[in-house]
């Protein structure tokens, strides 16, 4: 007699089986784009039971005001503290995971975590991934929003255990919204600190595009392409798209420092999430120059929250 698994096997193959709720979820959110043939790493925040927390074998916390002996204020004169309370993270009701910045008795607190070292991925030569994310952040008015900071991005493995190494490490920011602006940027970092250099640092080599509508779900991705026939590093290619519209590209050509380069599109990186509270950008991007972010007016709660569906990382 047939075992039940080959039975089941055979009706799961004619239709007659159908997956469950949560696999056809997840199967949905982290469907591989066209172009791309692999899941390298993935989290559907919807597998998760309402008021729990990021699976722990893909996510640690960042927790306080910096890594152990690392820059205080996180190197960017934040001011909250992260914790892993669930005032500040939580998988909500929907599926999503939740990040929301708090100001309880004049002090500012939220959540960063990061993707575990068992999970850092990196492209090999003539292939190309993609880095994306499907989220939404809060509405508050801009006024009420000055020195809301909430970012998805990336950082060289190399930066684990010597927090003084930025930016030679690399690092890519696939989204940054700061101060409740309809305005998403995209940034590499890396070369030496504080000089110019190929990525012109403190700044940056970056981009803004308007139009991102908050509260408004959006996909987010960054592609690097190592797939360039000559196999050169100039050729190879940074492309960064909201929505499936390409909004900005970095070759290696415009970098022009190959080991810069290598640091950014071939070292092994990792993913972080977070919502920070203050710091030198949005008090650089605040419209007077003396103002300090946050302000007296800004506030927390749902409306200077970031939203997550799903973070992937697909592979050619």
């Amino acid at each position: 007699m047939k075992s039940a698994l080959f039975t089941a096997g055979l009706a799961l193959l004619s239709g007659g089986v159908s997956a469950s709720p949560i696999e056809a979820r997840q199967r949905d959110r982290l469907n591989i784009p066209r172009g791309f043939s692999k899941l390298v790493f993935g989290d559907d925040f919807n597998t998760y039971a309402a008021g729990s927390q990021p699976n722990p074998a893909k996510w640690a916390f960042d927790l306080g005001t910096s890594y152990p002996g690392g820059p205080q204020q996180w190197g960017t004169n934040e001011v909250q503290t992260y914790t892993k309370s669930t005032d500040n993270i939580v998988i909500t009701k929907s599926g999503t995971l939740l990040i929301t910045p708090l100001l309880v008795n004049g002090k500012w607190t939220s959540s960063r975590i990061e993707t575990t070292p068992a999970h850092d991925f990196a492209c090999p030569a003539g292939k190309k991934i993609r880095i994306e994310a499907n989220l939404r952040l809060g509405n508050n008015p801009s006024a009420q929003s000055m020195g809301i900071w909430p970012a998805f991005w990336m950082l060289g493995s190399a930066y684990r255990g010597n927090y003084w190494n930025w930016p030679t490490i690399g690092e890519v920011d696939v989204l940054e919204s700061v101060n409740g602006v309809p305005t998403a940027w995209q940034t590499i970092h890396c070369g030496p600190n504080g000089n110019g250099g190929p990525c012109n640092e403190y700044s940056g080599i970056g981009n803004s595009v308007g139009g991102f509508t908050r509260n408004d779900w959006h996909t987010i991705s960054v592609d690097i392409d190592r797939t360039n026939a000559g196999g050169s590093w100039q050729g190879e290619k940074l492309t960064w798209r909201l929505d499936g519209k390409e909004i900005f590209s970095v070759t290696g050509t415009r970098v022009n420092d190959e080991a810069a380069w290598t640091t950014v599109t071939r070292s092994a990186k990792f993913l972080l999430l977070n919502v920070a509270v203050g710091g030198s950008f949005p008090d650089n991007l605040a419209n007077d120059a003396h103002v300090q972010t946050p302000t007296a007016q800004t506030i927390g709660g749902k409306g200077a929250s970031m939203e997550v569906k799903y973070v992937a990382v697909f592979s050619t």
